[in-house]
């Protein structure tokens, strides 16, 4: 009986809250001021980025090149897909340089974005230089490493040359003190000899 109550109770609450909003001349639920947003060309650039993240190489490799004829053709946003599709994870490096390529590009032939973009522009320069530097500094890991193998097998090849005359000179030395006891035992006969 008291959960009937109460649904009846619930029931009544919502009609006369209905029924006020109709008849009490309540205010619209709508803002007087309406907020548009428009989305900016680097806000297309990283929700592709974003939209793409879970891409496998195969689909990457597809979608680049349809990218970069929809670029050539200047459709499909004008290379911003290409752009986006450059800052992808299997991007190459060479594809990474054609999106900059095509955002510094897209700037010129539309300078009203160039301060919404300018950012990504930036960002990217940096990422290169980035790039570069790791690449100097692999490459200079790999001549200290190609280095350090040549002075080992300098070293293991002077190690296995000075155990072969350490060989030769424990055989010259047993050879020695055989030669050693030889002579002891001819004095000891030429001793016994004498007496």
């Amino acid at each position: 009986m008291n959960k009937t109550c109460l649904v009846m109770v619930l029931l009544a609450g919502l009609l006369l809250n209905g029924c006020a909003a109709i008849f009490g001349g309540r205010e619209s639920d709508e803002p007087k001021e309406k907020i548009v947003v428009q989305s900016s060309d680097a806000d297309t650039i990283l929700s592709c980025l974003a939209g793409n993240e879970k891409m496998s190489r195969k689909e990457f490799s597809n979608a680049y090149k349809t990218a970069v004829a929809d670029a050539a053709r200047a459709e499909n946003g004008d290379g911003l897909r290409l752009v986006c599709l450059s800052l992808h994870q299997h991007a190459s490096y060479r594809q990474f340089k054609e999106g900059l390529e095509a955002l510094v590009r897209y700037i010129k032939t539309h300078p009203t974005t160039a301060p919404g973009l300018q950012g990504i522009v930036l960002l990217m320069q940096r990422i290169d230089r980035e790039k570069i530097v790791k690449w100097a500094q692999s490459n200079k890991s790999i001549d200290e490493k190609e280095g350090l193998e040549a002075e080992n097998k300098e070293l293991q090849e002077r190690n296995e040359a000075l155990e072969r005359s350490a060989s030769q000179d424990q055989a010259r030395i047993k050879e020695l003190q055989q030669q050693i006891e030889q002579l002891k035992n001819i004095e000891n006969i030429i001793k016994n000899r004498e007496r």
